[in-house]
Parts: C-alpha cells; structure tokens; sequence
C-alpha cells in the first residue's frame, strides 16, 4: 500500500469510528486528507470501495495486535485481559451506528467483517479455550463450539446501536461486564482468582 493510499485510509477511518460510515463523505474524508475529491477517485473507486478498504485496513491492525498477545508466553486469562484492553482502546470512541451502518449500507465491507468473525476471531477464541482448559483455569466440561461462538457473537453485541440505546453505560463499560460474565463463566476456581487478581489491578 503506497503512503497517499494509507494516509487517507487512515484519515477516513478516524473519521467514520467517531461520526459513522454513512455520515462521512467523500468531501470530508479529502479535506481531511488534505487532497482533492478528485485526488481521492484516482485512488478508490468510489466510498464503497474506501469504506471496505478502511474496514480492511482496521481489521488487519487489530489482529497483528491479537497475534502477538496469542503468540506471547501467556496463560489463557491472561491473554484475555490483553484482549480487553486492546478492544477497549478500539472501541474508546467509536460511534454506535458504525456496525449498523455496515449492515444497512456497505454489504461489501459487512461481509468482510464477518469473514474475519469466522476465519480470525472465533479461531483465536477456540485457541483461547482450548490453552485455558488445558492450564486447569477454565473448567473441563464447557462445549467449546458452542461457548466460542456465543463469546464470538456477544462481544459484537456492544456494536448494535439500539441494544443499549436507554443506557447511560457507555460500550468500554458494556464491553467489561460482558467480558468478566464470560471469563467467570468458563473458569475453575483457580481461574476465578486469577480473574479477581486481574480484574483488581485494571
């Protein structure tokens, strides 16, 4: 990817997390980028193929971060309270109608986060719950296609901007509760003290 592409994927990223793919335009994003509109169309198509590029380019930076805490010498609950915190600084800010603008108006990027949802991220929550059962922090007798799918699909419960719409709990604080109902669980009680010892530092 070439600097003027990455630039303005960079800039219209920041800009559609904190106001929503919808209500960005083309206009905004090159003003922003310090380009013309017509700058910006010599390198994407039209605003489907930015947004779906900009869905891509987030994506791809969010799971080298969970590589590396995957590949680290971690035990299971421990590479979970990475994982809230990177989540946490993914989402500090984020616009609710994001994920629903997705959904409504950009097919192509919606698929591309679903795509990641099942090849990237269920995977990596499979590994988790394998390691951790094996270290004795999670209990034994969870179906792990089951629980891994539901911790798939509850972490993008935060991202529906009607779920929580009459709540003044914002989606760091949804996100937390919703993290530590799933950690406690899945844990044995030696994973329910290493939760409590974690959950006391942050």
């Amino acid at each position: 990817m070439n600097d003027q592409k990455q630039t303005i994927i960079q800039s219209a990223l920041s800009q559609f997390l904190q106001f929503g793919f919808k209500n960005v335009t083309v206009d905004d994003i090159a003003r922003s980028s310090g380009i013309s509109k017509k700058t910006l169309y010599e390198v994407f198509e039209d605003k489907d193929q930015l947004v779906s590029e900009s869905v891509r380019f987030m994506l791809n930076c969010k799971q080298c971060e969970f590589d590396e805490v995957m590949k680290g010498q971690l035990n299971a609950i421990e590479q979970l309270m990475k994982i809230i915190t990177l989540m946490e600084q993914m989402i500090q800010g984020m616009n609710r109608v994001c994920f629903q603008d997705l959904q409504r108006y950009y097919p192509k990027a919606y698929q591309l986060l679903e795509a990641y949802k099942k090849e990237k991220m269920l995977k990596d929550i499979t590994d988790n719950l394998h390691q951790g059962i094996a270290e004795g922090l999670y209990r034994d007798d969870i179906a792990i296609d089951v629980i891994a799918t539901f911790r798939m699909e509850s972490a993008m419960m935060i991202f529906h901007s009607t779920l929580y719409q009459n709540s003044k709990l914002d989606m760091v604080r949804v996100n937390k509760e919703l993290f530590s109902h799933y950690m406690y669980g899945i844990a044995t009680i030696k994973g329910h003290k290493l939760i409590s010892k974690y959950l006391s530092q942050q």
